[in-house]
């Protein structure tokens, strides 16, 4: 009988720590996935901020002329709430050529790149956009 009680009891030993260890490879996992959700949340933020500029370049103020791109969009930092994340967002302007190399400068391209940030759900910064990789997008000149 004292035989099958320890074998119970070393079944529940290993029972529970099994369990306990599908909880831990669960709450890993989810940490992951929240953390890719905020990482898409910043794409999106990014491609909203190069549509707004595709779309005053047609016309909508303030920019009416392509040089005013430069002199709004040069240095610009700012920061968006999305559902309790707080983003914290670099935009910067440069003249670039039609590659988006920027030490051969042309009037008539300009390359934006935005940079982010956010705290993720371990409350570790997780960098959306780096300084060696930024989003960027070269507009060019069309003339109107």
């Amino acid at each position: 009988m004292n035989v099958q009680m320890l074998l119970v009891l070393l079944a529940l030993a290993l029972f529970s720590t099994l369990l306990l260890n599908v909880y831990n490879i669960i709450l890993d996992q989810s940490g992951l996935v929240y953390d890719n959700i905020i990482y898409l949340q910043g794409h999106k933020i990014a491609d909203r901020y190069f549509q707004r500029i595709e779309a005053e370049l047609m016309g909508d103020p303030p920019i009416h002329y392509f040089n005013e791109i430069y002199s709004i969009y040069s240095n610009i930092s700012e920061s968006l709430t999305i559902n309790g994340i707080t983003y914290n967002t670099q935009i910067k302007s440069a003249y670039c050529d039609s590659l988006g190399n920027t030490p051969s400068a042309d009037t008539l391209y300009q390359k934006i790149e935005i940079q982010m940030n956010c705290l993720s759900t371990s409350m570790d910064t997780l960098y959306i956009g780096t300084l060696t990789s930024p989003f960027s997008k070269v507009f060019f000149n069309r003339g109107f």
